[in-house]
């Protein structure tokens, strides 16, 4: 079970940092919502149920972020994201198991975020700064493909800044 589990991990990994190479706003989604449903069957059977509940939450996030700019969403669209980060937060206090639950918060929080921004640029700066807190999440919770993935999707997010971001 636990080999399976890095090896869906794995390609959970694979699918979040294709995510990243593709250009547009609803590519990265796209692929963002396919990553996150391999982490959930991951965490599941690691037995890392905050994580699969968290990443369950930004899944649907993803695919509430992905119509942002279609009614009623854009007209609510900062209070729907704010709403939502407030319900990660609360429901990774309720699940909160020890300290490393606080690294799965911040990290499922800033990936939201990141969804729910209109540049690609800045889902790229912010998806990064939430890295290392799954990486330390990953490790704790011995989700050792995940957290090899975690440095990866550093590394994807950098070039994928260097290829698309950097200034002429």
């Amino acid at each position: 079970m636990i080999i399976a589990a890095q090896i869906i991990g794995i390609a959970a990994v694979a699918s979040f940092l294709l995510s990243f190479q593709f250009k547009s706003r609803k590519n990265i989604l796209a692929v963002n919502i396919l990553s996150r449903a391999l982490y959930i069957l991951q965490y599941v059977m690691l037995g890392a149920f905050e994580g699969a509940v968290l990443d369950f939450l930004g899944m649907i996030s993803s695919v509430i972020a992905k119509y942002k700019d279609k009614a009623p969403i854009r007209r609510y669209c900062i209070i729907t994201m704010i709403a939502i980060n407030v319900l990660l937060t609360a429901v990774g206090l309720v699940l909160y198991e020890n300290i490393f639950s606080m690294f799965a918060i911040f990290g499922i929080v800033l990936e939201v975020t990141a969804l729910w921004i209109t540049k690609e640029a800045h889902i790229r700066k912010i998806s990064l700064l939430a890295a290392p807190f799954w990486l330390t999440y990953n490790l704790s919770n011995l989700a050792y493909g995940s957290a090899v993935g975690n440095v990866l999707v550093i590394l994807s997010i950098t070039a994928a800044m260097i290829r698309y971001d950097r200034r002429k």
